[in-house]
């Protein structure tokens, strides 16, 4: 049993916010007086002392307590937390999703605050962004183990975010029935196709189960056409325009992992693809050919609020650049993955790039994370970060 430790709020807590569903205090919402040192679960009150809330505290972070509860009489346990895993099972069983290939919990969307868990079938990978929240690690993957008899649990805590708050960079393969190896690979399906994912080497835990709606929308503008990929990973797009009837596609990246998998992906779906290991700046560079639709979607270029006018510079230099290589009528698909990043951002984006090379242009298509991902309302900021559109360049 973990005890928890009791704090009080400060004249700057905003209550309005709290009652409204938002499930962060932060750190100067909160009395400074005899805190605890440590992660901790505690109990908030407020300065008449009515409780408030349960929730995991966090004395180097700047989001102090991260909120399970609202009830006092709520016990956290590992009950508690089969609760809240069932629930998002369930969730997305209503939303039709196949819930063997999808985010099963997605932190603050599914009230799990800091905790993302993605299922690739019996293989689970678990991510801690809030590094407090692991002082529920074993109620968490008990649960997991409870609920749905994995073969295996890996954790990827290999996120900056965890330096944020105080935590370390890590990996490992927490639970196994097997004996333990340093790689795992399993192969998923997704759409109308077979992915091989690296859960444990790879991108953020492996595949990119966001992008499953916009993946839906490329499979209509592919037809006969020629098509590239750019920051592709894996080659999740890239296989499915070439399943989806495009003519041809080029995919490239930078990481030579990816791209192995990318090719063994190809294989897997018998489609022909030419994947290239290279900076998309250099594919750039060295490129003489047009294209019907290019497809850009780049890791996020912001990590925080300051970033956002240095990362517009960024992917407004980029998308210029890639703007030249659309054939007269192409489409070009853009995706951000940064809740920092807004759609205004996107379409500023997207018009300053094709100002900068006198075309014109018209929005198609608007997306966003897929159901998995969902938002919630009361944190929409927060939970919203994925933007996708689609444009017709004459």
């Amino acid at each position: 049993m973990i005890k928890e430790f009791k704090i009080i709020t400060n004249n700057q807590f905003k209550f309005d916010r709290f009652k409204s569903g938002h499930l962060w205090i932060f750190s100067n919402e909160i009395d400074k007086k005899n805190l605890p040192k440590i992660n901790t679960f505690v109990e908030v009150y407020d300065k008449k002392e009515k409780f408030l809330c349960k929730g995991v505290y966090n004395p180097h972070s700047l989001i102090a307590v991260r909120i399970l509860s609202k009830y006092q009489d709520e016990k956290i346990n590992r009950d508690f937390f089969k609760q809240r895993i069932i629930s998002s099972l369930e969730l997305r069983k209503n939303l039709g999703i196949d819930v063997k290939f999808c985010r099963l919990v997605y932190g603050e969307s599914d009230f799990l605050p800091g905790v993302i868990i993605d299922r690739y079938n019996d293989v689970f990978v678990v991510q801690f962004f809030s590094y407090a929240m692991e002082i529920f690690k074993e109620d968490i993957i008990g649960s997991i183990v409870e609920i749905f008899n994995p073969s295996t649990i890996v954790i990827r805590n290999d996120i900056h975010s965890r330096l944020l708050e105080g935590g370390s960079e890590n990996k490992e393969i927490l639970y196994s029935k097997n004996q333990s190896k340093d790689e795992i690979f399993v192969t998923i399906k997704h759409l109308s196709a077979k992915f091989i994912v690296d859960v444990l080497n790879g991108q953020k835990t492996g595949f990119y189960y966001d992008q499953a709606e916009n993946r839906k929308y490329v499979k209509t503008i592919v037809k006969n056409k020629k098509v590239l990929d750019l920051c592709c990973y894996t080659g999740s797009f890239s296989i499915i325009a070439k399943l989806s009837g495009a003519k041809e596609v080029v995919g490239v990246d930078s990481s030579k992992q990816a791209i192995d998998i990318a090719k063994q992906n190809a294989k897997l779906n018998n489609v022909q693809i030419n994947f290239v290991d290279t900076e998309v700046e250099e594919f750039l560079k060295n490129n003489k050919e047009r294209f019907d639709v290019v497809i850009f979607d780049p890791p996020s270029y912001t990590r925080s609020k300051k970033d956002i006018i240095n990362a517009k510079k960024k992917y407004i230099a980029m998308c210029t650049n890639i703007l030249r290589f659309l054939q007269e009528g192409g489409i070009f698909v853009f995706s951000v993955c940064s809740q920092h990043i807004s759609y205004d951002d996107v379409k500023d984006i997207i018009f300053s790039s094709i100002l900068k090379n006198g075309q014109k242009g018209f929005i198609l298509y608007y997306g966003k994370q897929s159901l998995d991902h969902p938002i919630y309302v009361h944190m929409w900021k927060e939970t919203e970060y994925l933007k996708f559109v689609s444009s017709k360049i004459t």
